[in-house]
């Protein structure tokens, strides 16, 4: 019966836990049913809970039955062979009764201690930890991930509170990560609205002006057309950043990684965006190995490189911007580091400046022509490649990735 109502019941949590564990190999279709998964979880583990009082019932009667008959049929053999042996010697009956009255209270104290000493252990090992189990299925009922379910044993009953410790904190950790995932969306949402009402409000405002007819002069009138063509070209880069963005976390757009000289790729893509950089004023630098062989997707580490230079003008707080670019081997990886002369990230919001649409400055991303997806999107790739990412302030931003070496590439 002990082993039949264990086994059942850690069946139940073992398969909300699978369930659970499986739903965690792909963390980017969040929100997941994690609803479904703690109402079968603990629908099972009440459902349980109603019969454990009738379980202990029936232990107690097994436990019962296990000691009383036998004593009972041991009583019974005596009080015959007392009886039988006063038949054939009535001169000594009263010393066999006053045996059999001895032995019947030695054995009748002896199954008391018996029953005494299962139930103890039927309480410590068994009782006692279903309870735990029951508290903390309620517990969870209400919210609370808690409740502590401190039973270890190498038994059923050991395996299936392992079991349900790893669901409540798998259950723990994932209700934490979507309700982050729910304030990063509230996020994305409100930098969406604000990035689109800008220039929405803007071309609004000159095509009014137009209709209303204050561009008097051709002059006017184009400078007008060309704010609302410049704005129409703001909407679309966001649009199309957001798109990117968005197939970029949900890994609709896959990289190809192949080994490529990387310093070959940086200085490429730089050389043909020089016109471009002299004009913004910003003078690039290099450290690298030029041996270092990396798994690079080319397009992909241009649009990152395109990046990195973009949110550097566009944060700048000079008109002249320095830029050094390094490339070194780091074990198992290259580490490519791009460092500016701007003007930094508070070090408390450093970790967040990979996320889509974070302000770590309201009154700075309220002038800047940004989206606000220019590293979030560079993280996505990183992502993408194998590779790690990191922010410190090293006199200016200082960005970090690391990208995976080609195989038989030389490490250090």
């Amino acid at each position: 019966m002990r082993r039949t109502t264990i086994s059942h019941f850690s069946f139940l949590i073992s398969n909300s836990s699978e369930a659970f564990i499986r739903s965690q190999d792909c963390p980017r279709s969040l929100p997941f049913p994690i609803e479904a998964c703690m109402e079968k979880t603990i629908k099972d583990a009440l459902l349980f809970e109603k019969t454990k009082n009738g379980l202990t019932q029936q232990m107690m009667i097994q436990i019962l039955l296990f000691i009383c008959v036998p004593v009972f049929s041991a009583l019974v053999l005596l009080l015959f062979s007392a009886t039988y042996f006063a038949a054939n010697d009535p001169h000594h009956s009263v010393e066999v009764y006053g045996a059999f009255a001895v032995i019947m209270l030695l054995i009748i104290a002896l199954s008391a201690r018996m029953n005494y000493h299962f139930y103890n252990m039927t309480r410590n090992k068994m009782l006692i930890p279903l309870q735990q189990l029951s508290m903390a299925a309620r517990a969870i009922q209400h919210g609370n991930f808690n409740v502590i379910v401190d039973h270890y044993s190498d038994d059923e009953l050991g395996q299936m509170c392992d079991t349900f410790r790893t669901m409540q904190t798998n259950l723990k950790s994932s209700i934490a990560e979507r309700a982050h995932a729910n304030t990063s969306r509230k996020i994305l949402f409100s930098g969406i609205a604000h990035d689109l009402r800008t220039p929405l409000t803007a071309i609004m405002g000159y095509t009014e002006a137009l209709q209303l007819g204050l561009g008097r002069t051709k002059e006017k009138q184009m400078q007008y057309l060309n704010s609302i063509a410049s704005c129409a070209d703001d909407l679309s880069r966001l649009i199309e950043e957001l798109s990117l963005y968005n197939k970029l976390s949900t890994s609709r757009i896959i990289c190809h990684p192949q080994p490529l000289p990387f310093s070959k790729v940086i200085r490429s893509f730089i050389a043909e965006d020089q016109d471009y950089l002299d004009s913004r004023k910003v003078h690039v630098t290099y450290d690298m190995d030029d041996s270092l062989i990396a798994m690079v997707d080319e397009k992909e580490f241009q649009r990152i490189i395109f990046n990195l230079l973009t949110n550097t003008i566009k944060y700048r707080d000079k008109d002249i911007s320095e830029v050094r670019i390094s490339l070194h081997v780091k074990g198992k990886y290259a580490e490519f580091m791009y460092t500016d002369d701007g003007p930094g990230v508070p070090k408390e919001k450093l970790p967040h400046i990979f996320e889509a649409f974070y302000r770590t400055d309201e009154a700075r991303s309220k002038t800047s022509n940004g989206s606000g997806l220019g590293l979030a999107i560079v993280a996505e790739i990183i992502t993408a490649h194998k590779g790690r990412y990191s922010a410190v302030n090293n006199n200016g931003l200082q960005l970090i990735f690391e990208i995976p070496l080609a195989e038989g590439s030389n490490t250090q």
